[in-house]
């Protein structure tokens, strides 16, 4: 690689690390996949060709020479996600006036996508909450685990885990243990902050007639964990109550999380770190979603604020 070229690289990566606070994981991945890009580009056109110089029918050649080479749709897909990132970070900083990867398409994946929620469906099981659930504080606690579900992406076994030490209302993130007890910040949303509020307040009554307070998150009447089976249960007895046909399960809110931050336009790396992906491979079954819709409200977040710095 030139030097020219070795030098906005590594100032890319630079910014991945200490601007967005990336992991080291995370890093290496995109400069394992650019590297790759870069060397065949100059491999191509010549050894002194500049980034700069890249055009959209550079990155074409690319595309296809990896799929001669059966390089899967899935690894194509994750190559064209790092791709448009770096040259999204040189319009910014003014290396180039236009992005050529605007008219690049990712490849049809014909991977099975996972079912997900709409925002409006979510919101029709929260409207079930209010409608049959009689007893107020269980319908408090309810809402604010539904919420949580979709709009933090936690996993079932983070979700039962979570203790009241995790919750920062003030700053509006939590932090989440994930696979392999790593940790990783999750934003919350508005409604999500709202609803959390709500239900503290519900769990400091709750706790008061117990003698002992294990600080998890979210309790059962008995002023105890709740289990995992338990939120299996209430998610499939709401979502039946509430109509609607698809076969619910607590994961479905976590690819409904994805999915629409993906819609939003988010980089695939960020939604990797916000699901607590030890691999991109496993965030990559998202990339059907296309980028067609603004963010919602409840993502319109700076996600990078909450990142660890190095």
């Amino acid at each position: 690689m030139n030097e020219f070229n070795l030098s906005i690289l590594r100032s890319f990566l630079n910014y991945l690390t200490y601007d967005r606070g990336l992991s080291e994981n995370t890093v290496d991945s995109y400069r394992f996949d650019l590297s790759l890009f870069i060397d065949f580009i100059e491999s191509e056109n010549g050894k002194e060709t500049k980034i700069t110089d890249i055009s959209s029918k550079d990155i074409e050649k690319y595309i296809y020479f990896c799929s001669k080479r059966g390089v899967s749709h899935l690894t194509i897909a994750r190559y064209i996600s790092a791709i448009r990132t770096f040259f999204k970070y040189l319009i910014a900083n003014e290396y180039i006036s236009t992005n050529p990867t605007e008219v690049i398409e990712r490849p049809k994946i014909s991977r099975e996508v996972p079912l997900f929620l709409s925002e409006d469906e979510v919101e029709k099981i929260k409207d079930t909450i209010r409608v049959f659930e009689k007893n107020d504080a269980k319908k408090v606690r309810d809402l604010a685990i539904i919420e949580l579900l979709f709009s933090a992406g936690l996993r079932v076994s983070e979700l039962v885990n979570l203790k009241v030490g995790d919750i920062n209302l003030n700053n509006e993130y939590i932090i989440v243990k994930g696979k392999g007890n790593r940790q990783r910040v999750v934003p919350l949303g508005r409604i999500a902050k709202k609803y959390l509020e709500e239900y503290l307040l519900v769990r400091a009554k709750t706790v008061k007639k117990f003698s002992k307070d294990d600080g998890y998150l979210f309790i059962s009447k008995l002023g105890k964990k709740i289990s995992r089976i338990s939120i299996w249960k209430l998610v499939k007895k709401y979502a039946k109550l509430s109509g609607i046909e698809k076969d619910i399960t607590v994961h479905t809110f976590r690819h409904s999380f994805a999915t629409e931050l993906l819609r939003g336009g988010a980089d695939l790396r960020a939604v990797q770190e916000l699901l607590g992906h030890k691999s991109i491979l496993a965030t990559q079954i998202y990339t059907h979603i296309t980028d067609e819709a603004k963010f919602k409200a409840v993502f319109k977040i700076d996600f990078d604020k909450f990142r660890k710095k190095d």
